[in-house]
Formats: structure tokens, sequence, C-alpha cells
């Protein structure tokens, strides 16, 4: 689900009776917040988000972050995708985590039985 968000705090209201793009730290150029699954947002936006329709305002929703409306862009359906489109990514991380693997075996082991290693607390 692609979600775009506004949140207007007490004074704003007050003020300009509008509401400022979402500038949190999740907030992308003119307060789109990007994609997100179940699970990845706040309880009370995601409660609505995820039953509000494509293209709706959601009613102010009240968070320890502020007032929120939300508007749901798209709903994306779960998948896979597939393995040529993935494959780059696969490879690139599974060079990581042995590269990490060997660099943590010679930081532990090698380095220290060649070189006197004392660790502090």
């Amino acid at each position: 689900m692609r979600a775009h968000g506004d949140k207007a705090s007490e004074q704003d209201q007050g003020e300009r009776n509008g509401l400022d793009r979402y500038e949190g730290v999740q907030a992308l150029p003119g307060g789109e917040l990007g994609t997100f699954k179940r699970g990845d947002m706040d309880r009370d936006l995601e409660a609505v988000a995820f039953k509000l329709e494509p293209k709706k305002v959601s009613e102010p929703i009240l968070t320890g972050g502020g007032f929120h409306l939300l508007r749901v862009d798209e709903r994306i359906a779960a998948g896979r995708r597939p393995l040529d489109e993935v494959k780059d990514d696969i490879r690139e991380s599974l060079y990581n985590d042995a590269l990490e693997e060997r660099f943590q075996n010679w930081l532990s082991r090698d380095l220290r039985e060649r070189h006197h290693v004392e660790v502090l607390d």
C-alpha cells in the first residue's frame, strides 16, 4: 500500500485552519509516506490505513505525534518477484554476509594470534 500523509499541529490548526505536509522522519517530498506492509506503521495509523479505500482521505487521527490525515494512493498486492529481478540483490547480500564473516574471523582469530591484543573493559 502506498500512503500519503498530512500532519497538523494544534498551533497550526488555530492559526491557519490548514495542514502542513508531514515532516516526520519517514516523510518524502510532498508528504508521501511511501509503501507499507502490515506491521510497518504506527498501530493507530495502520488500523485506519488498511481500511481506507484508495484515493479517499481519512478522518483526523490523533497519535502521540499529533493529528494525521491519511490518503491511500494505491494498494499493491503482495507477491513474489521473479528471480531475474532479485538475483543481483541476493548475490550482493550473500557476498556481504561472507565478507563480514571473513572479517570477523580475521579480527577474532588471525589478528589476535599474530599480535598481542589486550581487551580492556
